[in-house]
């Protein structure tokens, strides 16, 4: 079916704070007693990259000393993990991936309508919504975020519902993810979907192949929106 509307989603995809997860994560897991350098967090930490945050503190919880972890609940370490993300989210710029309004306005000329089909919380997010100024650029109608939706990714439900938020078919659906469990929630949903990572490993990029993804993409700027939809529709 030939592509009728984009979904992206908001962390790390559009709005690059995933510094600000990775180092609240490492030193959450450190305040616990479990030390993972940042070349095994990919490894040790299965949800390190996408989340949810409390996934990642599940598998924290499950690395502790056995003895230490008595008495540690997962919403303690999920409270601390907030914590040191607010923190410092407050010394970060919260902008748009360079390239990403070009390619907004590239796509809208398409008359392509897009949305937002983000898992984060709606106290997280209106944080990124608002600083980067997406909400305005796209519409409050067309954010689809973690109270909207009953289960998470890889789940298909926030890419179904992005897809009706533009009274589109899922398959006619294109959708941007920087991680595999985003990109195998596209795929469950029907639609075709576009790695865009912020961490360029070589773990990470065959992930997002593993899941699905037709096509990776590391910069907004390389990409011309016309000609990607064009090799999309060509896919079978």
């Amino acid at each position: 079916m030939p592509i009728e509307g984009i979904a992206f989603d908001l962390e790390g995809t559009v709005v690059d704070v995933e510094e600000a997860h990775h180092k609240g994560h490492l030193v959450t897991a450190r305040e616990f007693g479990v030390h993972i350098p940042p070349e095994e967090a990919f490894k040790k930490l299965p949800h390190f990259i996408g989340g949810p945050d409390r996934a990642v503190c599940e598998e924290i919880r499950s690395l502790m000393d056995p003895a230490d972890a008595e008495g540690v609940t997962v919403d303690e370490i999920l409270d601390r993990d907030r914590f040191h993300y607010d923190r410092l989210l407050q010394s970060m710029p919260i902008e748009l991936r360079p390239g990403f309004v070009d390619f907004y306005e590239a796509a809208k000329a398409m008359g392509l309508p897009m949305t937002i089909g983000s898992l984060t919380e709606e106290a997280q997010a209106r944080k990124l919504l608002e600083g980067s100024r997406l909400v305005h650029l796209l519409g409050e109608e067309n954010i689809v975020l973690r109270e909207h939706v009953q289960e998470v990714k890889p789940a298909p439900d926030v890419f179904w519902e992005t897809a009706r938020r533009m009274t589109i078919d899922p398959k006619s659906q294109v959708v941007f993810e920087d991680s595999p469990r985003g990109v195998t929630a596209a795929k469950r949903a029907g639609s075709l979907a576009v790695g865009m990572p912020v961490i360029i490993k070589g773990e990470t990029i065959a992930s997002l192949v593993d899941a699905g993804a037709s096509q990776i993409f590391f910069d907004w700027r390389v990409i011309d929106a016309k000609r990607l939809v064009s090799v999309l529709n060509e896919k079978p």
